[in-house]
């Protein structure tokens, strides 16, 4: 469910969640995770649409490094869908704050620390300056805060339904669920 955020305030760290009646397929039913959030304009990442690949089955390297080839990939968002874009995530204080570095060169990613997940995205999303405040006024979205259930290996399908809904008892929930609920 989303709250307000005062005027002005950064949105990097938090997530859109696309209203129930926001159509753009692009964007239907997404949860976007705001990755950069300025004067300048709004880079995002869509964190529910994986597309079932891993990165060594779609490098067009063939030096792709052992640890690279198992990154997940998703549709990040319609600018640059061509090109792969590389995120990394830490957890923050709690299960609801999650911190996100864009990484240039994905070397960096070949040893990482235990508790952080990274993720490649086919394209990202994008809005100029004012576009993504003006959605926001529109009604487009939700902001919400993040939670690492986003980052799960496999990403559940009910997620931006549990990321809208009015009942938000999950997010206390969650960390007691066993870590990989399909060996139940």
């Amino acid at each position: 469910m989303g709250f307000e955020i005062p005027e002005g305030e950064s949105l990097t760290g938090f997530v859109l969640a696309a209203s129930r009646d926001l159509l753009d397929p692009n964007f239907s039913q997404t949860l976007v995770y705001i990755a950069e959030h300025g004067p300048e304009g709004t880079l995002g990442l869509v964190m529910n649409r994986p597309l079932d690949k891993k990165l060594g089955e779609v490098a067009v390297s063939s030096d792709l490094p052992k640890a690279l080839q198992q990154i997940p990939v998703f549709q990040g968002g319609p600018v640059k869908a061509n090109a792969l874009l590389f995120a990394r995530f830490q957890r923050g204080k709690n299960d609801e704050q999650l911190l996100c570095q864009i990484v240039a060169n994905p070397q960096e990613l070949v040893e990482l620390p235990k508790h952080e997940w990274v993720r490649a995205f086919a394209g990202h999303s994008g809005w100029s300056a004012g576009q993504l405040e003006r959605e926001l006024s529109e009604g487009a979205w939700l902001v919400c805060r993040p939670h690492r259930a986003m980052l799960e290996d496999s990403v559940p399908n009910a997620l931006w339904e549990a990321f809208v809904g009015k009942d938000q008892r999950w997010r206390k929930l969650q960390s007691l669920l066993p870590k990989n609920t399909g060996l139940n």
